[in-house]
């Protein structure tokens, strides 16, 4: 029988560390002293042990190898080998998602650097209803909100517009299950027809907190953040759940132009 610091020095291990395998179950000693306590193990111990510390040099989790040792998979080719091939495959996924976050950060660190909106003072505006029409893009699609906006700008021209206000509108509409929608559309008129292929919808008449967006549509969630953490409640403004619209008109020269304001608008609870 070999001692546990035996063991620990046959593989360069600390006896704290077998202590802790016994702990959990992954790696127990042959014989326990009754008085004394101390651990004995077998001589041919030393094999599982080092089959141990390759799984998890291979970065297999302890509580893995537990369940692979507790079923008898360290003595089963077969058994190991199925447990080996699933590791790698969850090796792959790792890198893959770890490949994507590098690729996301190496993007944003390459961009330069962002200025804080500057604080802005909300107008109180009261917007009347207007009935929209165009087209929607939902968490669960496929794309983006800006490649629906490039499908949807070539067919502007097959809604029956009004002519005030001018420009393009980007609805965001809450809905029952808690999702939203978001619909790139014209204002229109009443007895518009509606396009096929196409949604509509009412924006409701009520007061909306007015602030600005400048500079490329990439940093507008700044802006919306801005709105709802600093400017609103400095104003004393309280948001509320509902339709919330953007507003693209005279001022606005293109989604990347650093040049273009984008009105937000923001609905309120009515004044105390």
């Amino acid at each position: 029988m070999l001692t546990i610091g035996q063991v620990a020095r046959s593989h360069g291990l600390t006896t704290k560390t077998l202590r802790h395998y016994d702990s959990i179950g992954l790696f127990s000693p042959a014989v326990t002293g009754r008085d004394n306590g101390y651990r004995y193990y077998r001589p041919e111990q030393i094999v599982t042990l080092g089959r141990i510390i390759w799984l998890k040099q291979l970065g297999m989790a302890l509580e893995d190898i537990r369940t692979l040792a507790s079923s008898g998979g360290l003595d089963s080719v077969i058994n190991l080998r199925e447990s080996l091939e699933n590791h790698a495959r969850q090796l792959k996924a790792d890198i893959q998602r770890s490949e994507n976050i590098l690729g996301q950060l190496t993007r944003y660190l390459a961009q330069p650097d962002r200025e804080l909106p500057a604080m802005q003072t909300p107008q109180r505006i009261a917007c009347p209803e207007l009935r929209i029409m165009g087209m929607s893009w939902q968490q669960e699609d496929e794309g983006t909100i800006a490649q629906m906006w490039q499908r949807f700008v070539p067919r502007e021209g097959e809604i029956d517009r009004l002519h005030d206000p001018i420009g393009t509108f980007g609805v965001c509409q809450p809905l029952e299950d808690g999702q939203w929608r978001y619909i790139a559309g014209l204002p229109v008129g009443a007895d518009a027809p509606l396009v096929a292929g196409m949604v509509e919808l009412r924006i409701p008449a009520r007061d909306y907190a007015r602030v600005e967006h400048h500079g490329t549509v990439t940093t507008l969630p700044e802006t919306f953040r801005a709105a709802y953490s600093e400017w609103l409640p400095a104003a004393g403004m309280a948001p509320a759940e509902g339709i919330e619209f953007e507003y693209c008109g005279e001022r606005f020269f293109g989604p990347m132009d650093p040049r273009s304001v984008v009105e937000i608008y923001i609905p309120l609870h009515d004044p105390d």
